[in-house]
């Protein structure tokens, strides 16, 4: 009898568990994915993914219907999406086809709710890579780099030629790409060009030449008694066949749109060995130390760059031993060598002053192995900050203010974020910043920045905080004067459609009309979603001329791309924005 007690108290004690259990992880999330086609057809075997309240994400595929079922969920809030091969991924709500998450799907305790996604057909760009000669060239890496607004969209898609010299890459988003093919870097020595060898500096020239045209001149007479013949490479190409990334044309796709001879021919020239000496102010070797190479920095990202930030072309790396340096495979192009002290490695110990050397560089085929770069310690940003008080309001804590600044605007702006230590008297400072173009960045905490904002940061009579400057090794930026206002400006309305009715499904847009501003994290272009009720507001925009609209799915790079602000500028609604103004202004969309 008591191992029998024993035993019901077990199982009561699972009914229990269980009971419990179901209670929170009983929802249901089902559905079908269907083609987003005029005549929609289920999708088979797409992978449908939820992941949101609960550990992990969870996969199901669809059926020969396109149906999928999630069963055993908790209550909370998911993020759903679909994907397979050939079309473009979607998100539930998204109105973007490869844009998300969108619109969440809300569970609540043993609820079953119902979706349907669709899928559309991607886009595809396809074409032929030949050899300097017109020859197929097989087994070419080939890539396709989605760009928006100056910046890289996703992950870069890749391929390879076939036999017959033939890529294809598909399942591709509406948008514009970027192709390329960058082939590896050295493929031999006394490397012929149309029949030519190039085994000497005037081959060398030759094929330099033939890398800018595209097309081979007369070939230079033979120099048999070089004994040291030129590395010979494949550079780096893009379409419509140039080596030159700034003159890299993009290539716009539709939906489902497939894009035939996108053809590549290949250009080959000799490779340069960049190597020289890393010294510090007093003439010392500087060791530990690292170089790199980067595309000539330009204030606004390059395709080269862009190219780089998607990981789809990698620079040649150096290597650093007793303050001397040497880099082989780099092909003719404008860049920047960066010199930094300390090994420049993850995880080692962070030096507590860095010396620097910023160095442009033309390389056309020719080696360069007597560089001297001078470094110099990083440049420092100090300054005080200012609070502008019009109440008797309690000022913020400023040791709670977080400072920083964020490079940006060429891939030097790969280095790490800096942040300030603020003291509690309101000084600030830098030290030892990277060379780079930068942007300064302030915040209060949540509850201090309802009643404080950013008012200015003056640097020499120049309000840095709506634009970039550069920080130069050696260089000292002082006297940097932050004001913090309690007289914040805001705007806000509420967002109905034709009916007057309260709609959600676009976010408000409120950005200066001076282009100028049109940057990157610029605090003069901000967008909200409204909320439930349809109501919006931002605060702390600075004084000036504004354009207010409104906009389907807006993500941070439409926000400095020219020219989606400049669409919507078209239909704004104008006004000016004085100090502590209040602004307010409902909007009707889907007239």
């Amino acid at each position: 009898m008591r191992r029998a007690g024993v035993l019901l108290a077990i199982v009561a004690a699972l009914v229990v568990s269980l009971t419990s259990q179901g209670t929170t992880a009983t929802g249901v999330v089902s559905g079908i994915v269907l083609t987003d086609t005029a005549s929609p057809q289920p999708v088979r075997r797409a992978t449908v993914r939820l992941e949101g309240a609960g550990p992990g994400a969870r996969l199901v595929g669809t059926d020969g219907a396109g149906k999928f079922i999630f069963d055993g969920l908790a209550a909370g809030s998911y993020t759903l999406s679909a994907s397979k091969p050939g079309l473009v991924t979607t998100f539930h709500g998204s109105r973007r086809p490869g844009r998300g998450p969108a619109v969440l799907v809300v569970v609540n305790n043993g609820a079953r709710v119902s979706v349907a996604l669709k899928m559309l057909p991607g886009a595809a760009i396809t074409g032929v890579v030949t050899d300097t000669v017109g020859r197929p060239a097989p087994a070419m890496p080939v890539m396709a780099v989605g760009v928006r607004g100056g910046t890289v969209v996703g992950a870069p898609s890749r391929t390879t030629t076939d036999d017959r010299g033939v890529y294809r890459i598909y399942g591709l988003a509406p948008g514009d790409y970027l192709v390329s093919v960058i082939p590896p870097v050295v493929l031999s020595r006394g490397f012929q060009i149309g029949g030519i060898a190039v085994t000497g500096n005037d081959e060398a020239e030759w094929a330099r030449q033939a890398l800018q045209t595209g097309a081979p001149g007369p070939a230079p007479a033979a120099n048999a008694t070089s004994s040291s013949p030129r590395a010979v490479a494949y550079a780096p190409v893009y379409y419509p066949t140039t080596s030159d990334a700034s003159a890299a044309a993009p290539i716009t796709l539709l939906g489902g749109e497939a894009r035939g001879d996108i053809d590549i021919a290949l250009l080959a020239a000799p490779v340069s060995r960049l190597s020289g000496t890393l010294v510090d102010s007093s003439g010392g070797a500087v060791n530990p130390a690292s170089v790199s190479l980067y595309p000539r920095r330009r204030e606004v990202a390059s395709p080269a760059e862009m190219f780089v930030a998607s990981g789809a072309l990698q620079l040649p790396r150096t290597t650093v031993s007793g303050g001397a340096f040497s880099m082989t495979g780099v092909a003719p192009g404008e860049y920047t060598l960066v010199a930094r002290s300390g090994s420049g490695q993850r995880g080692a110990p962070v030096a507590t002053s860095i010396i620097w050397s910023v160095t442009d560089i033309t390389v056309g085929g020719v080696d360069q192995t007597n560089l001297l770069l001078h470094l110099l310690p990083g440049a420092t940003l100090s300054g005080t900050i200012v609070l502008e008080r019009s109440t008797d309001a309690a000022p913020p804590d400023l040791k709670s203010l977080q400072l920083s600044l964020a490079a940006s605007g060429s891939s030097l702006g790969s280095v790490s974020t800096p942040r300030a230590v603020v003291d509690p008297g309101g000084g600030f400072r830098f030290s030892s910043l990277a060379p780079a173009l930068y942007t300064l960045r302030a915040s209060l905490p949540p509850e201090a920045a309802k009643r404080w904002t950013l008012k200015s940061a003056l640097l020499k009579g120049r309000d840095v905080s709506d634009g970039r400057f550069e920080a130069r090794p050696g260089g000292d930026l002082d006297g940097v004067v932050i004001t913090f206002t309690d007289r914040p400006t805001e705007v806000s309305g509420r967002l109905v459609d034709a009916r007057g009715g309260t709609t959600t499904q676009y976010s408000v847009i409120v950005f200066s009309v001076d282009r100028s501003h049109w940057l990157p994290d610029s605090r003069r272009v901000r967008a909200t979603p409204p909320s439930t009720d349809g109501s919006f507001s931002l605060i702390g925009l600075p004084p000036g001329d504004y354009a207010l609209a409104t906009a389907e799915q807006v993500e941070d790079p439409d926000l400095a791309d020219p020219a989606f602000l400049s669409r919507l500028l078209e239909s704004s609604y104008r006004f000016t924005l004085a100090e502590g103004q209040r602004k307010r202004q409902n909007l009707r969309v889907g007239q």
